[in-house]
């Protein structure tokens, strides 16, 4: 059976379950250029093959073998075989990837192999994270936080802004609070390069 009598059958079996017109569906397949039913709201369950792409989803968002795109994701997102997930603006709950591209606002919790972050109010775990700034913890090999990280367990940890950072080396501009590890550098810190443990000067 050929790939488009497949998407078809597809979306016979889900229209079934679905009104004529509505501008919700409970359940969607998605890929290249098809949402079946075609909606832009998912409340429910979603499936994507290769590349999928809608607004908002509410409830649990599966890819495989490809991209899962939304806006707007509320719920768990769980994706396999090279499965990743990217969220243009918003996203709580929990994500599970290969990788989780995330360019708006998280709240909740993230794991992958690669997390690439922008704001985050929970946890990233990853071999590596990348963020902007994360109001929570990054948990990693490498983490790395272009603005603001409360939290950093990792083997190097860097942020501009950290709080504290526990790893073999931990790097940053201005330090708030304290850091443990093998080599910490703080430009603000008691001494710029401690071993062990480094706070900041007025701490």
């Amino acid at each position: 059976m050929g790939f488009k009598k497949i998407c078809l059958a597809m979306l016979a079996t889900l229209s079934l379950s679905q009104p004529a017109v509505a501008n919700e569906v409970a359940a969607q397949f998605s890929t290249v250029g098809l949402n079946a039913p075609a909606s832009q709201q998912v409340n429910g369950f979603r499936f994507s093959l290769f590349h999928g792409q809608t607004e908002t989803v509410q409830g649990f968002d599966m890819a495989v073998l490809g991209l899962s795109e939304v806006d707007k994701l509320e719920g768990i997102s769980f994706n396999l075989l090279l499965g990743a997930s990217k969220v243009n603006n918003e996203f709580s709950g929990a994500s599970f990837s290969l990788l989780n591209w995330h360019l708006g606002h998280d709240t909740g919790f993230n794991m992958a192999l690669v997390n690439n972050t922008t704001h985050v109010k929970g946890v990233n775990f990853a071999m590596v994270n990348l963020s902007k700034t994360v109001a929570g913890a990054n948990i990693g090999l490498v983490n790395y936080s272009e603005k603001l990280s409360l939290v950093d367990f990792g083997v190097m940890n860097y942020a501009k802004t950290a709080k504290f950072q526990f790893g073999l080396f931990n790097i940053t501009e201005n330090l708030q609070g304290l850091q443990i590890g093998l080599l910490n550098y703080a430009e603000n810190g008691v001494v710029k390069i401690l071993p062990l443990i480094n706070f900041k000067h007025s701490f």
